[in-house]
């Protein structure tokens, strides 16, 4: 009896290589540069049966960015419970298994999403593994799960709790379904852009202030003296029209 709860617990919370199998990425391919003020973007993922591949696909599909899978030295069981079995000797030690490849330029990166399947109760151990492994400071992470029924929260926690230099974004938890990736994306793009001005945007206020054409207001209407020294949104009115203006 105690056999076949410890096997249907393992259902709960392993993301089984059957889940939502028939679903495929339903954004349309993104054009690198079109998020996150065209900063460079790494999808990072592990996935055992296919259902995490396919949402780092639909990551990379919609924000045109590199994609990297986080593949083990030793391979997992490909066979379900025999995987649970070795998930859960791997959680319970505390192991770090190898990884067998590594990211190619990564300083270059400054978004990261991390992603994996809910590996009893939280992120597989790999994950432990990858977020050793690299320098975070500087960069933003983005966590993203797939689970079978429970612990989504706990495993993107997880994955911030691994990278306590970076910034960090709200994280995305799907069963498989990948068609609220898009606007998920518009939605965490948008609120890092708002606290990371676009330094294009900053080199225009500066030129069109230094040679006082442009006079600048706060979005009520106020005169904005020195733009430069605060952030927000301003509105630039000069000769050739009316704009708004972030950073």
């Amino acid at each position: 009896m105690k056999k076949l709860f410890a096997i249907l617990l393992a259902l709960m919370t392993i993301t089984s290589c059957n889940a939502n199998e028939s679903d495929s990425p339903q954004s349309a391919p993104g054009e690198s540069g079109a998020y996150f003020n065209g900063k460079k973007v790494l999808v990072a993922y592990f996935s055992w049966g296919g259902t995490t591949r396919r949402m780092a696909e639909a990551i990379q599909s919609t924000t045109g960015g590199d994609i990297f899978e986080i593949e083990p030295v030793v391979p997992y069981p490909s066979e379900y419970t025999p995987c649970t079995e070795v998930a859960l000797e791997e959680r319970d030690n505390d192991a770090r298994p190898a990884i067998k490849n590594s990211v190619e330029n990564w300083d270059e990166y400054d978004i990261v999403f991390i992603g994996c399947p809910v590996w009893w109760h939280t992120a597989p151990m790999i994950i432990s593994t990858f977020a050793e492994s690299y320098d975070f400071s500087g960069k933003t992470v983005v966590p993203f799960c797939t689970y079978a029924a429970t612990f989504r929260d706990e495993t993107l926690q997880k994955i911030v709790d691994l990278t306590p230099a970076a910034e960090h974004l709200e994280g995305l938890g799907t069963t498989g379904n990948t068609s609220g990736v898009a606007a998920w994306i518009e939605r965490i793009s948008a609120e890092w852009n708002a606290s990371h001005p676009d330094s294009s945007v900053i080199a225009e206020i500066r030129s069109e202030n230094i040679g006082g054409t442009t006079l600048f207001y706060d979005l009520n209407g106020l005169p904005v003296s020195n733009p430069e020294a605060q952030k927000g949104i301003f509105i630039a009115r000069d000769s050739s029209g009316t704009r708004k203006i972030m950073r």
